[in-house]
Formats: C-alpha cells, sequence, structure tokens
C-alpha cells in the first residue's frame, strides 16, 4: 500500500495500537492498514511516550464498536456516520444490515474508499456498501455542504453519528458547529458518540511527552488541541447524555484489570454518548 504524500505513517498508528491487542479492540482488520513504517514508529512511540496505547485505544475501539452493535440491532433502517472516520473498521465488524457513511478529509477517504473497494474484491473484507464523504471540519461551508449531504442519506431514518479522535483537534466555534448542524439533521432518539480531553489532561506528564513527539515528528501545535469540560455536554440544546464514562472505567468495564490506574501515565480520555431530544 503506498501512501499519498499528504498521508504519513502517523495516521495508521491507531490501526497498529488497535491491531497488536485484537483481543481488546475486536477489530480484525485493523492489521490491513499497517506498514513496516508504521509498526517502527509505534516502537517509537511506546519508548519516548507511553507504553499503553494499544490498550487505550483497543479500548475506545471496543466501547465504540459495542455501542454502534447496540443501536444497530435496536432500531430498523440504522445509518451509520462516522465523522473524521480515518481508517477504522466499524462497517466491517457489524453483520447486521445497515447504511454506512464516512466522511473525512480527502485525501483520507479517497485512500479508503480505493483500498476497501480493492480488499473486499479479494475477499480480505466482508462485502459492505459505504459511502465516502470529502469534508474540512475547520470550514463552515465544508460542514454546510456535509450536513446538506447527510440529511438526504437520513431522512427520517434513526442514524448514529460517531465523532472519534477528532473533538481535540478542533476549534471550539467547529466543534460547536459541528454538534449544533447533527442535531439538526438527527431524528429524535438518534445517538451521537464521542471521546474527549478535560482541561486536567494540560498538566499531565504523559500527554506533555505526547505533544513533544507528534511536535517534534509532525510539526503539530501543542497550544491547539482543546479541552472541553464535561457539564459541557449537559447543556447541549438537542441532546441529553445516555452515558458518560472513561478509559479507566472501561478497562474495569472490558478488562477486569488496573494497568491503567495512574492517571499521569495514561492519556486519560473520557467517553460520553447523547441521545438526540425530542
Amino acid at each position: 500500500m503506498k501512501l499519498p504524500r499528504s498521508l504519513s505513517a502517523s495516521a495508521f498508528l491507531v490501526n497498529e495500537s488497535r491491531a497488536r491487542r485484537v483481543d481488546i479492540s475486536q477489530d480484525r482488520f485493523a492489521n490491513l492498514w499497517v506498514t513496516d513504517e508504521t509498526r517502527t514508529l509505534w516502537d517509537e512511540f511506546a519508548a519516548d511516550v507511553y507504553p499503553f496505547d494499544a490498550i487505550e485505544l483497543g479500548l475506545r475501539n471496543r466501547f465504540f464498536l459495542e455501542t454502534l452493535q447496540s443501536f444497530v440491532r435496536s432500531v430498523e433502517r440504522p445509518v451509520c456516520i462516522n465523522i473524521a472516520a480515518g481508517f477504522t473498521s466499524y462497517p466491517f465488524l457489524i453483520e447486521e444490515p445497515c447504511r454506512w457513511v464516512e466522511a473525512d478529509l480527502e485525501p483520507v477517504v479517497s485512500l479508503k474508499e480505493q483500498q476497501v473497494n480493492q480488499w473486499m474484491a479479494q475477499g480480505l473484507l466482508p462485502k459492505r456498501i459505504l459511502e465516502f464523504v470529502a469534508v474540512d471540519l475547520q470550514r463552515s461551508m465544508s460542514r454546510r455542504l456535509l450536513f446538506r449531504r447527510l440529511q438526504e442519506l437520513i431522512g427520517d431514518a434513526p442514524s448514529f453519528i460517531l465523532l472519534e479522535g477528532i473533538t481535540y483537534y478542533l476549534k471550539l466555534r467547529s466543534l460547536h458547529a459541528l454538534l449544533s448542524g447533527c442535531g439538526r439533521i438527527q431524528q429524535p432518539g438518534s445517538l451521537l458518540a464521542c471521546d474527549f480531553w478535560d482541561a486536567s489532561l494540560a498538566k499531565n506528564r504523559t500527554f506533555q511527552r505526547l505533544t513533544t513527539f507528534f511536535s517534534s515528528r509532525f510539526g503539530f501545535d501543542a497550544s491547539q488541541y482543546l479541552f472541553l469540560d464535561p457539564a459541557r455536554f449537559h447543556q447541549l440544546a438537542e441532546y441529553e447524555v445516555v452515558e458518560m464514562t472513561d478509559i479507566q472505567s472501561l478497562e474495569k468495564r472490558f478488562l477486569h484489570s488496573d494497568i491503567l490506574r495512574d492517571s499521569n501515565a495514561i492519556i486519560p480520555e473520557h467517553y460520553v454518548v447523547l441521545r438526540r431530544r425530542p
């Protein structure tokens, strides 16, 4: 798999984490996106930042996967929309009939559409029908075009919108616009799920190493990360909170262990599931 110039091995780091602990993530297709360069980068990340990324991202994937599965099984004509989908495998891990939409930056959806079609033809992935939509979430016009297309695809059907690994990269006004737009197009009872970082993370030693790593390797500006107060989700006009949890709680739920008990030794991520109000 040859990467476009606009993508680097960093785009697949999360796949390597999910692939290293398939027993946790349940993502048996994550390895398709992993290259030798990615494996080398992951080892360097583990040495320089922290060794628990495979556990953390495996748990995150497991939580969102099981939440998606539960939703799809509970409604008729479900539409599942993964915004900032990256190279996740959710459509191929859920067997029940569902309409799938994946949105991300143009280089990402272009490569993903090409590769998944090739792998489905080769029998490496199960057959699914997916709609790919290019979007730049920081640009208002691009968001408006996204919502226009999503509204056409959702219609009056129940939907699940996933925002994974993206909230902390957005400007606050962009996130507000994104959540508000999702609220306008989703039917009552539909779900939206996302992960987020709160302000306490800024003083976390592992997070400080992470920002140094990504700044030195890829030029990411640490000052641009977005932190959110959990109370903000309870104040949304369009949604009510169904569940709010964190990575340490997920470890107890799925692994019955406490490897991640030291908050300073991990990236203490939070997760929320929202239901569209009537």
